[in-house]
Order: structure tokens, then C-alpha cells, then sequence
């Protein structure tokens, strides 16, 4: 194996293993977070209703929709099927908008904010390169 090989192998590895422990993260730190969101939701939803009933099935129809009801092995593993298949499920902080939705409106935004940061940090990193006295290698 030449070293250029050997260096995209090494590369895409410690990519590999960045995105498998974020991956891991972002399922399980949520859980170990005091409280369940499905109490939440459920208690915004059935606010002014009496029938103990009627709040059972509303509380048990988000759990299921959510997957509460499911062990966490088999959370995770819909977790990454629905993941890498872009299904990002309902947001519980904004339900019952798709998390989808959310992030696509927010993509406007973060590109105008981005793309003229990278451009001037670009520019100015460039400007200072060339008055360090190495013209030969400006833009």
C-alpha cells in the first residue's frame, strides 16, 4: 500500500469513527435527559379535558408514534434506519411540524450567513498571506 493509500484509509477511518460515536450521541444523550417530551406534549394536548380515558389513549398514541414504547435497541436501530433514510420524524419542541421542514427552512439562513464568512475570511487570510513578503504564492 503507497502512502497516499494509506492516508485516505486513515482518513476515512477516523471519519468513520467521528461520525459512528456522533451518531451514538445524538441518540443517547436525549434519554439520559431528566423527563419524557411525550408527557409533555400529551399534557398540552389534553389540557382542559377530564375524561382520565380519553388522556390514557392520547398519552399512548404519542408513545407509540414516538417509539417510547419500544426498547432502546430496537429505538436505535429505527433510529438509524430513519436517519439514513431521511426520515427525521416529528419534532417534540414544535410538534406536530416534521423535523424536515424545520431544518429546510432553516437552510436559507444558515447559507447567507455562512457562505460571506467563509468568503471574507478567505479573502482576508489571503491579503495577509501575500504581505508576509511571498507574493509568488498570492490567490
Amino acid at each position: 500500500m503507497n502512502a497516499y493509500a494509506r492516508y485516505v484509509a486513515k482518513k476515512v477511518f477516523w471519519y468513520g469513527l467521528t461520525l459512528i460515536i456522533a451518531v451514538g450521541l445524538n441518540f443517547i444523550l436525549p434519554r439520559l435527559i431528566e423527563g419524557n417530551p411525550v408527557s409533555m406534549i400529551a399534557s398540552k394536548m389534553t389540557a382542559g379535558m377530564t375524561d382520565s380515558d380519553s388522556i390514557k389513549r392520547v398519552y399512548e398514541t404519542f408513545t407509540v408514534e414516538f417509539g417510547i414504547d419500544q426498547p432502546l435497541w430496537t429505538q436505535f436501530g429505527i433510529y438509524l434506519k430513519n436517519l439514513f433514510t431521511g426520515n427525521l420524524g416529528t419534532s417534540f419542541g414544535l410538534y406536530p411540524k416534521p423535523v424536515t421542514d424545520i431544518l429546510a427552512s432553516a437552510v436559507p439562513w444558515t447559507v447567507g450567513l455562512q457562505l460571506p464568512a467563509i468568503l471574507v475570511g478567505w479573502l482576508i487570510g489571503n491579503l495577509a498571506w501575500c504581505h508576509r513578503g511571498v507574493p509568488e504564492r498570492c490567490f
